[in-house]
């Protein structure tokens, strides 16, 4: 099966990837040059069998992060209804879809700009309501608070909290394995809300980070 990745660079691109090919799939990366003319992305996407559809902007001003997503996901679908092609479509949307904020929005909109293609092209579209995402080379100041921390408690920077609230977190791993799952099967609804690993506060995360960091770097002992 052949399975197309935007955003396949990216955090979560480069783990499903080396997840997919490890299970025998053939990976098609759909790169950000692609999104620069129809005719790259028709050409890009031809040969696939499944989208997962991970690219996208999580931070920047407001109309930006929303008109950015929001193009992303109309550019791929002009594309699939230019081609005449009817892949199955993953979308990494996210649990913000429920929050009043321009990123949320941004979600929800091309979500349902996916639901009425799929609906028209008898065709599946699976939506993923993904919560925090952390693991290895997740990007500091951009995917996650515990990389941010990470960083600056290995740079001799003092971390600030800005808002102390509850976390839910899922690992990377289990991200990449779910996605996999519903690659070879089809849930029923369009909206498939992940289970996390764990919830915490972010005032807990970094007590529990500085731990490790004294007992790793300072002790040279593996923490618990």
């Amino acid at each position: 099966m052949n399975i197309g990745i935007t955003g396949q660079s990216g955090f979560i691109g480069y783990h499903l990837t080396n997840y997919l090919l490890q299970k025998s799939f053939k990976v098609i990366p759909i790169n950000k040059e692609d999104f620069l003319s129809n005719q790259r992305l028709c050409k890009a996407i031809e040969n696939c069998d499944v989208i997962v559809h991970l690219a996208g902007v999580n931070r920047g001003p407001d109309n930006e992060v929303h008109d950015q997503n929001i193009q992303l996901a109309s550019q791929l679908i002009n594309a699939l209804q230019e081609s005449n092609l009817t892949p199955a479509i993953i979308f990494s949307s996210s649990t913000q879809e429920e929050m009043d904020n321009p990123y949320g929005r941004s979600k929800k909109e091309a979500t349902d700009l996916f639901i009425d293609w799929a609906a028209r092209n008898k065709t599946r579209f699976i939506s993923l309501l993904i919560p925090n995402v952390f693991g290895p080379f997740c990007k500091p100041f951009y995917n996650s608070v515990i990389a941010t921390f990470c960083y600056q408690l290995t740079h001799n920077q003092e971390p600030a909290i800005q808002v102390d609230r509850s976390l839910k977190l899922i690992y990377v791993n289990n991200l990449v394995e779910k996605i996999c799952e519903l690659i070879e099967k089809t849930p029923d609804e369009h909206r498939v809300n992940l289970q996390t690993n764990i919830e915490i506060r972010v005032s807990e995360i970094l007590s529990l980070l500085k731990r490790f960091q004294t007992e790793y770097l300072g002790q040279q002992v593996f923490p618990l």
